[in-house]
């Protein structure tokens, strides 16, 4: 790839050949041979053509949901963006570390960009991808795909199209050619009167160029975009080392001095080799050229190679517009006639910290308005609300860790009150008993009320089998030899009836442990009515209690619901939205198990979530903890929150929070508790709610 060359230079070699042309007229025949080179005939072209029109754009086609720029080959996508996480609820490393987190996943190319936009209380993101050709646009739909949903794990996304993409772009016009010929012929006779033919003859060269590129630009009328009229041209910031609570501290300022801005990145691979080779060079004319003047040189992109190295920043191209300028003076902006640079891909190095002073996370409401799955959970340290989103996070499923008398199960029966009122249904699975305090639960004994084990629920047979000799296992039977019979209780349509199912298998053993294991499991089950499992999923308790004596067991059946409520949804596809809970108490059970992760990783967007509710984080993976995007660690005691500490990566802060925590009938009904969502950490105290207290806390 060419290095790219300042526009500045251009504007010096323009310059220098008109000041050539005044001494001596030919001279300025040089502009023709001059314009030669691409990128500086396409820099005057462009600039001539801004002072013709006013808000000169790429040309734009506006499609219902899209806009593709036809000059460069770009396609983008609007969304309305409302950010999940606010500055003024982070510290400076949590901010830095946020931002430096999105930037690291998007994970963008040169010819790829991101844009947040802001304009007045209304914020927006654009995604920008160059495309080629059509044989491309299903590879766009694929990135695009991607990047939306990692997004949606920072922002509430809503595509916009229609006339809210209108009233944002504004309507792209085709630029007048009457207003070109009035300036054409107004340079026609300034070149006459100071260069003579000479002059006429290098703008008779410049008009048929700019009368050939008109058709590659758009003149935009409307438009809320049309605002930004102020663009970033030079940066000086990466030759700065700002620390994390600087920055927060300037992005905080920005978020009340800007109203109205655009922040554009693109990906900048060959920066950090760009970097170390102006280290070495600087260092080279220093040290063995003996140039004194090098070492500021040396010292300055020495620091920007300490910040990509050591600060694990990660180099970016940007953009930044705004309707005024930024009161940095490492970062000059200046006005602009044109729209284009709101279109263009970035060009200007930057490094992620710096960047991250345009405040992308500000003022976002946390939750949307809309949301059914919105709930109140008390307020935070300094008082303010708690609130979470289960339809804002990247899939509904949470976890609530805290040890017996620290309000657990009121914690979650709190939640799940106020969910249901807003028409979110629930499963729970209750080996105590504990939840039938919840208005609208419907108790359910497994020994009475169960479902068919063998039933496909949306798998396939073969699927089914493999899910069941995983299952087995917990029984401790070798699945493995259950699996030529389970091929003949497939084949033959036997699997419908669970009993026939059972029975075919106790007898076709000879083998007594498993004969013994099958016998305990129908000990409990030989009475119960079988039921398909969409009958559960109506604010029912699955209760566990009668079989809690043998662990195993409970296990098992704990497990086989589980699975077969995550393939019945699966195969439904409800929606994205958060539709049905499946609460899962002593869920250490099953959250150190394959089906835990299968769940957790697949369930994102199939509206339901999981609930698991445990004592302790003993023996569950870190990747399992890393997909959950809700964590809720209650309050206890010293050992308790030890056993909890590295898992959850507790600050001292965090500590000393939960240890000083009261259980919640000495605490007026409330209880402490730390809440993680993502990379956010949330110290506050969850309100209870008094009439759903139940008897086992």
């Amino acid at each position: 790839m060419m290095p790219r060359i300042d526009s500045r230079i251009y504007a010096i070699v323009l310059v220098g050949i008109v000041i050539m042309g005044i001494a001596y007229n030919p001279l300025i025949l040089l502009l023709i041979p001059a314009l030669a080179y691409k990128d500086l005939r396409e820099w005057l072209i462009e600039s001539l053509l801004s002072l013709v029109y006013p808000n000169l754009a790429p040309r734009l086609v506006l499609g219902g949901d899209y806009v593709f720029d036809a000059k460069n080959n770009v396609m983008h996508v609007f969304y309305k963006a409302e950010p999940i996480f606010d500055i003024s609820r982070l510290t400076g490393s949590q901010y830095v570390g946020l931002f430096d987190e999105l930037v690291r996943r998007l994970g963008l190319g040169v010819d790829e960009a991101v844009a947040f936009i802001r304009l007045g209380d209304d914020r927006y993101v654009r995604l920008s991808r160059v495309v080629k050709g059509e044989g491309e646009l299903g590879e766009f739909n694929a990135w695009l795909t991607a990047r939306e949903s990692l997004l949606r794990q920072y922002f509430v996304l809503k595509p916009l199209g229609g006339d809210e993409l209108r009233r944002l772009v504004g309507f792209p016009t085709r630029p007048g050619k009457p207003r070109l010929i009035i300036a054409v012929a107004i340079l026609f006779l300034a070149s006459y009167i100071f260069f003579w033919l000479y002059g006429v003859t290098v703008i008779a060269v410049l008009a048929a160029l700019m009368a050939k590129a008109l058709g590659k630009y758009s003149v935009i009328r409307g438009g809320r975009l049309g605002i930004l009229n102020k663009r970033l041209v030079t940066s000086n910031k990466i030759f700065t080392m700002p620390s994390d609570e600087d920055i927060r501290a300037i992005a905080s300022a920005m978020a009340n001095y800007l109203r109205n801005y655009a922040l554009i990145i693109s990906g900048n691979p060959e920066f950090r080799a760009v970097t170390s080779a102006k280290v070495a060079r600087e260092y080279e004319r220093f040290v063995v050229q003996e140039r004194g003047r090098a070492l500021s040189a040396v010292s300055r992109w020495r620091v920007v190679l300490d910040r990509i190295t050591q600060n694990a920043e990660e180099p970016l191209r940007v953009m930044i517009a705004s309707d005024k300028s930024i009161p940095d003076t490492s970062m000059v902006m200046k006005p602009s006639r044109s729209q284009t640079h709101l279109w263009s891909l970035p060009t200007i190095d930057e490094l992620s910290h710096d960047v991250a002073i345009v405040p992308v996370f500000h003022g976002g409401r946390l939750i949307s308005e809309g949301s059914r799955a919105r709930v109140r959970l008390g307020r935070d340290r300094e008082g303010n609300e708690l609130i979470i989103d289960l339809d804002a996070l990247p899939s509904g499923h949470m976890l609530i860790v805290g040890p017996t008398g620290m309000g657990k199960t009121w914690t979650i029966s709190t939640m799940l009150y106020r969910l249901m009122n807003s028409g979110i249904k629930a499963l729970i699975l209750d080996p105590h008993g504990e939840y039938l305090r919840i208005p609208g639960i419907e108790p359910i004994d497994v020994t009475r009320r169960f479902i068919n084990i063998f039933e496909l629920d949306g798998l396939t047979d073969v699927e089914r089998m493999h899910r069941l000799i995983t299952e087995f296992s917990i029984l401790g039977i070798d699945g493995r030899a259950l699996l030529p019979d389970l091929k003949v209780i497939y084949s033959n349509g036997l699997y419908r009836d669970f009993f026939k199912s059972m029975e075919y298998l106790r007898t076709a053993t000879d083998d007594d442990s498993v004969a013994l294991a099958l016998d305990r499991l129908m000990s409990h089950l030989k009475d119960a009515e079988i039921v398909p499992v969409e009958e559960l999923l109506n604010n029912k308790a699955l209760l566990l209690g009668s079989v809690r004596a043998s662990p195993d067991v409970m296990a098992f059946l704990m497990g086989t619901v589980a699975d077969h409520v995550y393939s019945h949804v699966m195969s439904k596809g409800i929606g994205e939205q958060l539709q049905q809970l499946l609460v899962i108490d002593e869920a250490y059970y099953l959250l150190n198990s394959p089906l835990a992760e299968l769940m957790i990783r697949g369930l994102r967007k199939f509206g339901l979530g999981t609930v698991f509710i445990t004592q302790t984080l003993t023996g569950i993976s870190s990747d399992v903890l890393q997909n959950i995007p809700l964590i809720i660690a209650l309050g206890g005691n010293d050992a308790y929150v030890a056993s909890i500490s590295q898992a959850l990566q507790l600050t001292s802060e965090d500590i000393k929070w939960l240890t000083t925590a009261l259980p919640p009938h000495m605490a007026g009904q409330t209880t402490k508790a730390l809440v993680i969502t993502g990379p956010i950490k949330r110290l506050g105290t969850i309100e209870l709610e008094p009439s759903i207290k139940s008897f086992i806390i």
